[in-house]
């Protein structure tokens, strides 16, 4: 009677213990310290056996480094509270379907250690010294790949470039049923949950976040940036450098396109004016600023609706340079801007055998724009003035003065007829009189005649002439 209740007491210690594992199991896939098996793993889930009868066992999931060579596991078996405890670990053997690859036997306390785990199964058999109980843990290692292995150029043209990504990540994991051996298959639907952020250096236009993107072609060397994350937090990257030159072995080269650019440059023009304008003469140095161009060619032209109405020596012409000499500019516009077109044509690359280039063009539309000739009005020309006091001169008012003038010339008669003052130049710049005579000194107060005679650089004369009172202060 003794025998059987000695029995049914260690049979109901080993239950209990058995219980307690059985938790302590769902504790660590919890995260709770007490686990009986643990792991240094990147991430953990769960076997899903198709026998009923025993619980389901850890997957510690370890992904490879980011060179793409895998990480070997370490488990750890604790039994929390006990000493003088022996440790036999096991490896399964997909040949008999049963743990029975021994790698070690140790004695220690509360815990063993057994590193070096590759992929596959393992068992833990725990027993006291004296062999009154014994219980065994089990696990499995997933060594899953998650690695970019390179970045390459797919196809390279005039306008697109498309990139393809070498990579291995499968989130999917063979492992065997404990009591059937079945083998059954572990498979993460988040698989298709990756992640893909590019950057460029220097920043280009939009990359979209695909593995395989398409994207306007660069045109300067570039180092593309690839970030691949999974849906818990790991995450690889990779790089591809784009150099002057390379190409993909048959003379197809990747920096092929090219992207026409000009400005123009005057140092009175204010950075964010996007043309050029001023009076004739209007003298412009045009600014090359494509980029990989190796070719250019320049067209100065009006529109070709008006060519034929309208003469300027600029009309249609080509400058197959990659700066032109400053152009000058004579033909006030009466309406319209001239245009201005640039063609580029990129670096020769072979394909097929035969030798290419991209092509590249801008047009900017009514860009130059000279001022129409311009007098101001007799109504608008000052009728009085005061040397010495505050209007000083008899002058153009900043608002009308000449513009686009090719002679100017002013004359000034006292009430008597007499030519006292004459002034002539080559562009209207007369900067006004100041009351002073040719001769006579200080013209004293009163009333003076003036006529003025330009012509403007479109071949317009303008006539102004009328009187101006002279005031002395007292």
């Amino acid at each position: 009677m003794q025998t059987i209740l000695s029995y049914n007491y260690l049979h109901i210690i080993r239950m209990s213990r058995h219980l307690l594992l059985t938790l302590l199991c769902i504790c660590m896939l919890t995260g709770n310290s007490l686990a009986q098996i643990s792991a240094d793993a990147n991430r953990v889930d769960s076997t899903k056996y198709s026998t009923d009868s025993i619980a389901n066992d850890p997957i510690f999931i370890y992904y490879s480094d980011p060179r793409g060579f895998n990480t070997s596991g370490t488990l750890t078996a604790t039994v929390p509270d006990s000493t003088n405890l022996t440790f036999n670990w096991y490896k399964y053997n997909e040949r008999t379907s049963a743990f029975d690859i021994k790698l070690k036997t140790e004695t220690a306390d509360r815990q063993s250690v057994q590193e070096d785990c590759t992929q596959g199964g393992y068992k833990v058999a725990v027993s006291n010294a004296n062999n009154t109980w014994d219980t065994a843990f089990y696990a499995w290692i997933f060594q899953n790949e998650f690695n970019v292995s390179g970045i390459n150029v797919y196809n390279s043209t005039c306008e697109i470039m498309e990139l393809r990504t070498t990579m291995a990540y499968d989130e999917e994991f063979e492992y065997f049923d404990r009591v059937s051996g079945e083998k059954l298959t572990f498979f993460n639907e988040k698989i298709n949950n990756l992640k893909y952020q590019w950057e460029s250096t220097p920043k280009g236009g939009d990359i979209p976040s695909v593995r395989n993107p398409s994207f306007k072609a660069p045109t300067k060397p570039t180092i593309y940036r690839l970030s691949v994350s999974n849906a818990y937090g790991e995450t690889r990257t990779k790089k591809l450098e784009i150099e002057e030159g390379d190409h993909n072995g048959d003379g197809n080269l990747y920096l092929k396109a090219v992207k026409a650019a000009f400005s123009v440059y005057r140092d009175y023009v204010p950075e964010n004016e996007t043309d050029s304008s001023g009076q004739a003469p209007l003298a412009v140095q045009f600014s090359d600023s494509s980029e990989n161009a190796t070719e250019w060619c320049w067209y100065f032209y009006k529109q070709l609706d008006r060519r034929r109405f309208e003469v300027d020596s600029l009309l249609c012409d080509s400058v197959n340079l990659q700066i032109p000499e400053p152009l000058i500019y004579t033909m006030p516009n009466q309406k319209y801007g001239y245009d201005v077109a640039l063609c580029v044509k990129g670096p020769v690359y072979m394909q097929n055998g035969v030798e290419n280039q991209c092509h590249d063009r801008l047009l900017k539309e009514e860009y130059i724009n000279v001022d129409s000739s311009f007098i101001a009005k007799k109504s608008d020309i000052p009728n009085a003035f005061t040397p010495g006091g505050a209007n000083p001169k008899f002058v153009f008012q900043d608002e009308s003065m000449p513009r686009s003038i090719r002679s100017f010339s002013i004359k000034i008669y006292n009430r008597w007829g007499l030519k006292i003052y004459s002034y002539e130049d080559n562009n209207g710049s007369w900067d006004g009189w100041d009351g002073e005579t040719i001769g006579f000194g200080a013209a004293p107060a009163g009333v003076y005649y003036y006529t003025i005679v330009a012509e403007g650089w479109n071949n317009e004369t303008f006539r102004r002439n009328g009187y101006v009172h002279l005031f002395r202060q007292k």
